[in-house]
């Protein structure tokens, strides 16, 4: 009676230590994804800032060329 007791407890503890393990492969697995996930989300943000980086460098070298080109018509209107 007490060996099946004994048996009985190991089992239980197996089954619990088990379930514990179970779990926390399942706990690190979410844990990786969500850390991937939050990887991604800000490599989509770097990727947008630099966009935004590149369009306004775009439209500053856009300016800066249209006021040279009106500044160089601007000066030939004044010396013809």
């Amino acid at each position: 009676m007490a060996q099946e007791m004994i048996k009985r407890c190991h089992q239980c503890m197996n089954m619990i230590v088990s379930a514990k393990d179970h779990q926390a492969a399942e706990a690190n697995k979410n844990a990786a994804s969500l850390l991937e996930e939050l990887s991604q989300e800000r490599e989509r943000e770097e990727t947008k800032k630099a966009a935004a980086a590149r369009k306004r460098d775009r439209k500053k070298m856009k300016k800066k060329e249209r006021a040279d080109r009106d500044k160089e018509t601007g000066d030939d209107s004044i010396m013809g």
